[in-house]
C-alpha cells in the first residue's frame, strides 16, 4: 500500500469504490497511531454504512481519500477515520491484537508489522533465557568406558610392547653396554659385552629364555600405577626343600611409614614360616 496520500476523491469515485456487500474494519486516528473504536460493535461496518458515513462527513468539510486495496480515509480538521475492507485488513495489517499498523513496510513476519515482530522475537528470546536459567544442569555426559576399561586397555598395550620386542635377536644389542648387576659399583665392574664372543651369546640366550617364559604381569603393573602404589624391591617367598612354593609381592602407598612396612613384613614372614 502506498504511503503517499492521494488527492481527495469525488462522491462518484467513492461510491464506485465501496463494495456494499463487504465488511470494513474501522480505525480512528489517536495521536500518531491508528486504533480501533473502544466499542466492539463499532469495530466493523457494512459497505453501505461506510457510504453513508462518508456522505455525512462531507457536510462537515471532511475530505475523503481513496487508497490502494479499497482503503478509504475520512479526515476533518478535528478527526480522522479510515475504513479497510476485511480481506485487505487480514492480508496487509498487523495480526497483533493491540496493533493496527500496516505490514506494507515488509519488515515484519508471521502477519506482524516490523515493530511487533521485533517485540515478539525479543519476548521469545527472554522466555528461552528464563527457561534455560530455571532448568537445573543435567548430569555431565559420561564417557562410554569405565576406569576398569582403561586399566585393561593399558595392560593390553603394556603386554603388546613386550611382544613387539624381538627379544631373541635384540637381547645382545640392548644389554651389551649394560653393567652386570653384581659387578656394578665395584672395582671390577663389567658389561655384558665384556664377556666376549661365545660367553656373551650364551648369556643372551639365557636372558631371552627367561623373557619368553615370563608370565604376563601387565595387569598387575597397571593396577599399581592406577592406585599410586610402589612395589617393594624384594618379595617374600616360602621355600620348601630349596624350592620356592609361593611368593608374595608387596607394594605400598607413599604415606605408609617405614615402621608399618617393617611390621607387615614381619607378620607375613611368620605366616610363611608357619605350617598350614
Amino acid at each position: 500500500m502506498s504511503a503517499n496520500t492521494p488527492a481527495p476523491t469525488t462522491a462518484a469515485e467513492v461510491r464506485a469504490a465501496i463494495d456494499f456487500d463487504s465488511e470494513y474494519v474501522v480505525h480512528f486516528r489517536d495521536g500518531n497511531i491508528w486504533a480501533r473504536p473502544q466499542s466492539a460493535e463499532h469495530h466493523q461496518l457494512h459497505g453501505i454504512d461506510v457510504w453513508h458515513t462518508v456522505r455525512r462527513g462531507r457536510r462537515y468539510d471532511a475530505a475523503v481519500h481513496l487508497f490502494e486495496e479499497g482503503v478509504l480515509t475520512l479526515t476533518s480538521p478535528s478527526a480522522a477515520m479510515r475504513f479497510i475492507p476485511t480481506a485487505t485488513y487480514e492480508e496487509h495489517f498487523c495480526a497483533a491484537d493491540d496493533c493496527e499498523e500496516s505490514t506494507a513496510d515488509g519488515e515484519g513476519w508471521e502477519g506482524l508489522c516490523g515493530n511487533c515482530a521485533d517485540r515478539a522475537e525479543a519476548g521469545r528470546e527472554a522466555e528461552t533465557e528464563e527457561a534455560d536459567a530455571g532448568t537445573p544442569p543435567g548430569p555431565p555426559a559420561l564417557p562410554p568406558y569405565t576406569a576398569a576399561d582403561l586399566h585393561h586397555a593399558a595392560a593390553t598395550v603394556h603386554h603388546q610392547l613386550l611382544l613387539a620386542l624381538d627379544s631373541q635377536s635384540g637381547v645382545g644389542e640392548s644389554l651389551c653396554d649394560q653393567p652386570i648387576a653384581h659387578t656394578a659399583g665395584t672395582d671390577e665392574s663389567r658389561t655384558w659385552q665384556s664377556l666376549g664372543g661365545e660367553a656373551a651369546s650364551t648369556a643372551y640366550r639365557a636372558v631371552w629364555k627367561l623373557l619368553d617364559e615370563a608370565p604376563d604381569l601387565a595387569p598387575w603393573a597397571i593396577a599399581l600405577a592406577a592406585e599410586d602404589l610402589v612395589p617393594e624391591p624384594e618379595p617374600l617367598t616360602r621355600w620348601e626343600d630349596d624350592e620356592a612354593t609361593f611368593r608374595i609381592h608387596l607394594a605400598f602407598a607413599d604415606h605408609v611409614t617405614a615402621d608399618r612396612r617393617a611390621a607387615i613384613h614381619a607378620a607375613l614372614r611368620l605366616v610363611l614360616r608357619s605350617d598350614f
